[in-house]
């Protein structure tokens, strides 16, 4: 692929709207999501000396072997979570960097393959790992107990239903075992009816909670923001797009807490905050997408992004909890695959 061509692979949710926040783009950037590539390019456009990526999905490597092609000397691509970007970029001697970005949820080329069995609307195997390594979804639903799915369900996709839709997963897999996206389909909406009751599939919480739950998504991104921290040199750009309220949540949370704030001193101090802020918020309301956006990108509807700048050098601790990120049972581990 040309380097004119990446242009035309994919156009990321609220892109014009990140480059607008960015005073200005150089040094060295971690793009923690890589996806399509589409924050890549744009940072890479901008000014940005280097941009090293991150990802856990094999598939994306044929996408940025492209980018490597095209900006030999200013891309890299490594496998692995976020979580882990301390560790990643420290084996190439980097340090520090001029600016983290992370969007968060799947991406459209996960969704739109029904072998990842992350759609709901394509019939496929019962999949929804990043990495395609370790535990799946299938797993979960034919081994996991009846009082687990139902917390996950719960906890991780708000689902009040949680409970009998879990009784009737288990008074299937009885009988057959389940092993398609549309088994759980169907399964979930013989307890909550037809589509057509509902704004959104009435399977998306579930779907949702699901693939966060095995792909340890929240206690990563927890993990994500303070690594991201102990990473950005003063001065230093954080954003982060969240398309989930539980994600957003511990997202908000961790940067009022870490910036000037209503809070009073002893919870700032009980929860790991700072007197002196850390980050200087660039945006003080999330922006979402614009009605053009959302005519062409259906996705950005729920999409919603926040950047900050660092201010102060420290070190930060964080009580996970405190966050918003829901207790679950040490048995949904066994399940995990990141």
């Amino acid at each position: 692929m040309k380097r004119h061509d990446l242009d035309s692979v994919h156009i990321p949710v609220l892109i014009s709207d990140f480059s607008s926040l960015l005073p200005e783009v150089s040094g060295i950037w971690i793009d923690g999501t890589f996806g399509f590539g589409g924050y890549s390019k744009r940072l890479l456009d901008s000014g940005a000396s280097k941009v090293i990526a991150i990802d856990l999905d094999p598939d994306v490597l044929s996408i940025a072997s492209n980018f490597e092609q095209s900006w030999p000397n200013r891309f890299k691509i490594l496998t692995g979570n976020f979580c882990q970007m301390v560790e990643l970029v420290s084996d190439f001697g980097v340090e520090s960097v001029s600016g983290v970005t992370l969007d968060l949820g799947i991406s459209s080329m996960q969704v739109d393959a029904p072998t990842r069995g992350f759609s709901l609307k394509k019939d496929g195997p019962l999949d929804m790992r990043m990495s395609k390594k370790g535990p799946s979804a299938k797993d979960f639903i034919n081994k996991a107990n009846e009082a687990l799915i139902a917390e996950v369900l719960l906890k991780y996709g708000e689902e009040r239903h949680s409970k009998a839709i879990a009784k009737n997963i288990i008074r299937a897999r009885k009988k057959n075992y389940i092993e398609s996206t549309y088994q759980l389909v169907n399964l979930i909406e013989n307890v909550l009816g037809a589509n057509t009751r509902y704004k959104t599939h009435p399977a998306t919480r579930s779907f949702q909670a699901i693939r966060i739950a095995i792909n340890n998504e929240l206690e990563n991104l927890v993990v994500g923001l303070v690594s991201a921290n102990n990473l950005l040199r003063i001065g230093g750009l954080f954003s982060v797009i969240t398309f989930h309220s539980l994600e957003d949540r511990i997202v908000k949370r961790f940067f009022n807490l870490q910036t000037e704030n209503d809070c009073s001193l002893n919870e700032i101090k009980r929860v790991g905050g700072n007197r002196t802020p850390l980050f200087k918020k660039i945006n003080n309301k999330p922006i979402i997408a614009s009605s053009e956006e959302l005519k062409n990108n259906p996705r950005a509807r729920s999409a919603k992004l926040r950047v900050v700048k660092k201010e102060i050098d420290q070190l930060v601790s964080i009580e996970a909890d405190s966050l918003g990120l829901p207790s679950i049972s040490k048995g949904l581990r066994e399940f995990q695959c990141a």
